[in-house]
C-alpha cells in the first residue's frame, strides 16, 4: 500500500530491499547554470568504438537467430582483451559481466569458446576479466511491481550496483533485457522505469550497459522503432543499434548465393536519420567453429559446431584490370545488335535483352548483381550517359547509352 508522510508535499516513494518505502526530499531549487568553457568540459568516456560510454545505456535490437549473442560475445572479448576483436576501437582494457537471462551457462561457454578459437584468444587474457550472472541459477530483477500490484519496485538493482563497483566491472551486458524484468512489455511508463533502473545503474557504477533486445517480425535495418514492446526503451538509450540479416536484394547485389545469404549480418546506427546503402553499412559474418569437444561412442561423438563473428566486408564494384574494363566498355558501346544501343535500366523500354548489364555479366563472367554495381558505378561517374535515339528495329526514339571515351579507365 502506498503511504504518504502527513504534511510532507516532498515524500517519494523509493525502493529498499525490494519494497517501496518512503523518502523525505528536501525543497526543490534552482541554480545557475555552470556555463564552463567548452575546452573545460569533460569529453564523453567512450568505452567502446561508438556504442558503449559509460555512466549510460545502449540498445541492440535484432531478430531471433541474426546473431545477438555472438555480437554480444565479440564486444565482451574485445573489452576484456584491450583489442577489437570486430573492428572498433577499444578506448579501456576493463572487466565485463555478461547477464545472460535466456541460456543455459553452458551455452555462453560454447559461444564463448568458438569466439576465442576463432579470434585466436589464449585464455589467461579473459580469466579474471569476465563475469556472468545465470538466469537459470538466479532470476535477475532490477524492476517489477511490489505485492500491491502497482507500484514500481526494484529488488536486484541496488544489489548489482554494489557487486558491479566491488569487482570493478567497466560494461554489463544484459541478454535479453526482457528478462531483467517483470514489467509489461507494452506499456511505456512500466518500460520507462526499467530502462531508467539500467541508466541509474550505468550512472552510479560508473559502467556501460548493454541491453540486448528483439524486434518486431519484418523490423528494417537502421529502423529503431521496429523494437519489439514499448518504445520507452529505444528513447531512454544513448546509443541505439540494429542487426539484421543480408536481404536477398543485397545478396544478389554482393553476389552471395542464397544459402549464404543469412550467415551475412549488418549493424546500423538506429538514431541517425537514415541507415546508409548496403555497401556502406557494416558488416560482420557469422563463422562455425567446431569445438572439438566430442565424446567418442557416444551419440555426441561429432561434438558442437558454434557460430562466431567476424567482420565482413563487401567486396569492390572493381577488381578488373583497366584493359579488362575497357573491352567490356567497348562491347557496351558496339551495342547489342547494329544500330542499336545498351541502356543502364534493368527494366521498363528495352531494359530486359538491351541492358548493359548483360554485356557486363558476358564479358566479366560475374552476377547480376555485382554487374548492376559496375553499371550503375559508371553511370554515376559520367564514363556512361544516356540519351535518345532512334532505334532502327522499333523505328521510334528511345533511350540508350554512349560511352564517354575519355572517362575510361587509364584515360
Amino acid at each position: 500500500m502506498n503511504v504518504t508522510l502527513p504534511g510532507d508535499p516532498y515524500a517519494s516513494l523509493v525502493e529498499e530491499a525490494g519494497q517501496s518505502t518512503v523518502q523525505r526530499r528536501g525543497a526543490l531549487t534552482l541554480k545557475p547554470a555552470a556555463l564552463p568553457d567548452a575546452q573545460a568540459i569533460p569529453p564523453r568516456r567512450w568505452l567502446y568504438g561508438r556504442m558503449l560510454i559509460q555512466g549510460y545505456i545502449t540498445v541492440l535490437v535484432a531478430p531471433g537467430g541474426v546473431g545477438k549473442t555472438a555480437v554480444s560475445i565479440g564486444i565482451s572479448h574485445s573489452l576484456a582483451t584491450g583489442r577489437g576483436q570486430l573492428g572498433d576501437w577499444v578506448y579501456q582494457r576493463t572487466r565485463v559481466l555478461t547477464c545472460t537471462l535466456e541460456d543455459p551457462e553452458d551455452e555462453y561457454d560454447r559461444r564463448n569458446a568458438a569466439s576465442m578459437l576463432h579470434h585466436g584468444i589464449p585464455r589467461d587474457e579473459l580469466d579474471g576479466r569476465l563475469f556472468v550472472v545465470s538466469g537459470r541459477d538466479r532470476p535477475l530483477l532490477v524492476a517489477g511491481l511490489d505485492t500491491d500490484g502497482h507500484t514500481v519496485c526494484y529488488p536486484d538493482k541496488a544489489r548489482l550496483i554494489d557487486l558491479v563497483r566491488q569487482n570493478r566491472i567497466g560494461c554489463i551486458v544484459v541478454d535479453p533485457f526482457v528478462n531483467s524484468h517483470e514489467l509489461d512489455e507494452n506499456n511505456n511508463p512500466h518500460i520507462n522505469a526499467a530502462a531508467r533502473a539500467w541508466a541509474e545503474i550505468a550512472n552510479e557504477a560508473c559502467c556501460a550497459v548493454l541491453l540486448v533486445h528483439h524486434t518486431r517480425k519484418g523490423a528494417l535495418a537502421g529502423d529503431i522503432e521496429g523494437s519489439r514492446g514499448a518504445k520507452a526503451l529505444t528513447d531512454a538509450c544513448r546509443v541505439g543499434l540494429t542487426l539484421t540479416a543480408m536481404t536477398e536484394e543485397e545478396a544478389r547485389g554482393f553476389g552471395i548465393a542464397d544459402r549464404d545469404r543469412r550467415l551475412h549480418i549488418r549493424m546500423d546506427d538506429a538514431k541517425s536519420n537514415l541507415a546508409p546503402p548496403a555497401d556502406k553499412a557494416r558488416w560482420f559474418k557469422l563463422v562455425g567453429v567446431e569445438l572439438g569437444n566430442g565424446q567418442p561412442g557416444t551419440p555426441w561423438h561429432q561434438g558442437d559446431n558454434v557460430q562466431a563473428l567476424e567482420v565482413w566486408e563487401p567486396p569492390e564494384v572493381f577488381t578488373q584490370t583497366p584493359a579488362e574494363l575497357n573491352q567490356v566498355l567497348d562491347a557496351i558501346a558496339s551495342g547489342p545488335s547494329p544500330g542499336r544501343r545498351y541502356t543502364s535500366k534493368r527494366t521498363g523500354a528495352g531494359g530486359g535483352v538491351r541492358w548493359a548489364g548483360r554485356a557486363v555479366m558476358q564479358m566479366l563472367g560475374i552476377e547480376e548483381g555485382p554487374a548492376g554495381k559496375i553499371v550503375a558505378a559508371w553511370v554515376k561517374t559520367g564514363l556512361l550517359v544516356e540519351s535518345t535515339y532512334r532505334d532502327p528495329e522499333s523505328r521510334k526514339d528511345v533511350g540508350g547509352i554512349i560511352v564517354i571515351d575519355s572517362q575510361r579507365p587509364g584515360s
